[in-house]
């Protein structure tokens, strides 16, 4: 009954629009409800955007919306102004040859090329004012008054996440991939979509755009998966990730107070805090749109079962690995300029390192771009830099473990290999958040030297270990959460899809999972008096 009243207590009070509120849940079952009875698509498109509008002003407030309708100005004008310079081409070049038309094409791309290049610059500038303000500690302001008395900067929400997909947009459009969208309030809506603009996914905007004007009518089996995603969503968010931040903050927010045993629990904890987290989020957002009838990429692939950490970056946040590979690796990877550098070393009789070089250079700008954006500081830089030699060294060495396990008789294929493989992709997963969950490198190493300090095995027996946020059930909810979770995972990882398994069970069975789940939320999330409930780690990119 406590419980009860806690959480109408937190409903009561909780009035902002985070993904976690009640009063967020309702605002998205009110959203479905319209918009199922609405018939136009040009309609459905105004009433996401009136949805999407409402989300970002009770946000964060009018004045970063500006700023987002400034970016959208933007790239609406560049890719605009990119389209018609190739409608140009395309009237010109009518009956040439495809040679004839290649060089005249390369006329037509410098012109683009300065629009593309103006509108990258206008977008990066906000982006990196934004990061160096937050690396300088000002404040966040809700006002352009506030702002330009200094008191501190205004930070758009998901900045980071849009940012990126009207960065790859334009690219698009300039590469001649996809044309420009004519319709300013459908991209507006697109870039604004709420369940995504937050922390993701990276959505391509033609492939949202494309799917936004064909929005199907109301289907009740897909609405109910959708519906039962998100209630795993939130079992994710609520239940396991919020348990475990209580005790990995104490931990790491005086590191010094704590060693061995302690370091070590609260670090491979935040590993599958950080999991639930995110693809927590990834779960809500995805339900919301898969009720809607917008399929967004799927950005997490049971992570914690790969084999080595490259598979790693392959099933963990997919959607950025996608981006960088197609906006950074591969046009690195593909300049003449570099293949003929790479050729000419090769030629020399260096075919070793060429072929080495051929893709260190791409990874490392890759992971440094990928750890500057993740967070500032040199905590955020070194921790790129760590995964980056970690997957260089693990690829190279390769031919050299797969020969060693062979010799040692190994059986590769062995259920307890699989285990040990796994085992160590979370392991190497952990330290590397060592270098960035304190806020600042110092902190990383005091966390190595306390781990080494002395054992403390006794906390483990004599109580102590609850004294830091989480009591003994508390423990044992988060550790039995986090064993449902792998389960889940290894039923997917053996490509069982339990929602469409659990609409052939029978409705009173149906009904006792949904009841279930619903009752863990209340009685086992964390929320009530005093607590505020942890906002999502990646919305704040």
């Amino acid at each position: 009954m406590q419980r009860i009243i806690s959480l109408i207590n937190y409903i009561i009070t909780g009035t902002t629009m985070g993904y976690t509120t009640l009063v967020f849940f309702c605002c998205v079952l009110i959203f479905l409800g319209i918009l199922f009875l609405l018939r136009s698509q040009r309609a459905k498109i105004l009433w996401i955007l009136i949805a999407n509008l409402v989300f970002y002003v009770w946000s964060v407030g009018i004045a970063a919306l500006v700023i987002v309708l400034g970016t959208a100005v933007i790239v609406y004008l560049v890719t605009r102004k990119m389209g018609s310079i190739y409608e140009g081409f395309e009237s010109e070049t009518i009956g040439m040859t495809p040679k004839e038309r290649t060089v005249i094409l390369v006329k037509y791309k410098k012109r683009a090329k300065k629009y593309l290049l103006s509108g990258m610059f206008l977008l990066l500038v906000i982006w990196i004012y934004v990061k160096v303000g937050k690396l300088l500690a000002f404040d966040s302001v809700d006002t352009f008054r506030d702002w330009i008395r200094g008191k501190g900067i205004i930070v758009p929400l998901g900045i980071s996440y849009y940012s990126l997909s009207a960065i790859g947009y334009m690219l698009d459009v300039f590469w001649r991939k996809t044309k420009p969208e004519r319709n300013f309030i459908s991209l507006f809506s697109a870039m604004t979509y709420f369940p995504h603009i937050v922390q993701g996914p990276i959505s391509k905007y033609s492939r949202l755009l494309k799917q936004m004007n064909a929005i199907p009518s109301f289907d009740f089996d897909r609405v109910c998966f959708g519906l039962q995603l998100m209630l795993w969503g939130y079992i994710k968010k609520l239940v396991i990730a919020d348990r475990l931040v209580v005790f990995t903050n104490c931990v790491f927010d005086s590191p010094t107070d704590f060693a061995g045993v302690e370091i070590l629990l609260a670090v491979v904890l935040c590993a599958f805090q950080l999991y639930a987290d995110f693809s927590g989020c990834m779960d809500i957002v995805g339900g919301i749109s898969q009720a809607v009838g917008i399929e967004l990429p799927v950005n997490f692939r049971q992570p914690f079962f790969s084999r080595n950490v490259a598979e790693f970056w392959r099933r963990w946040h997919m959607t950025l690995g996608d981006w960088t590979k197609e906006y950074i690796y591969l046009p690195i990877a593909t300049n003449p300029r570099f293949m003929k550098w790479i050729w000419n070393m090769n030629k020399s009789g260096k075919v070793w390192l060429s072929a080495f070089l051929k893709t260190l250079i791409p990874s490392f700008i890759v992971w440094l771009f990928t750890g500057l954006w993740h967070g500032n500081g040199k905590g955020y830089l070194v921790w790129g830099l760590y995964w980056c030699a970690l997957i260089t060294v693990s690829t190279e060495l390769k031919p050299w473990t797969d020969r060693l396990t062979k010799a040692l008789w190994i059986d590769t294929g062995a259920l307890y290999f699989r285990i040990w493989q796994s085992v160590r992709v979370v392991l190497c997963f952990a330290i590397g958040r060592m270098f960035t969950v304190t806020g600042w490198l110092r902190g990383c190493l005091m966390l190595w030297k306390q781990l080494f300090a002395e054992h403390r095995l006794w906390v483990l027996f004599d109580g102590s270990l609850y004294n830091y946020g989480l009591d003994s059930k508390d423990f044992g909810v988060a550790l039995l959460g986090i064993l449902v979770l792998m389960l889940v995972d290894a039923r997917h990882e053996k490509g069982m899809k339990i929602r469409e398994s659990l609409a052939k069970q029978p409705l009173p069975l149906r009904w006792v999972v949904y009841y279930a789940a619903m009752f863990a939320i209340v009685i086992l999330g964390m929320y009530g008096p005093g607590y505020n409930a942890a906002s999502f780690v990646y919305g704040a990119f």
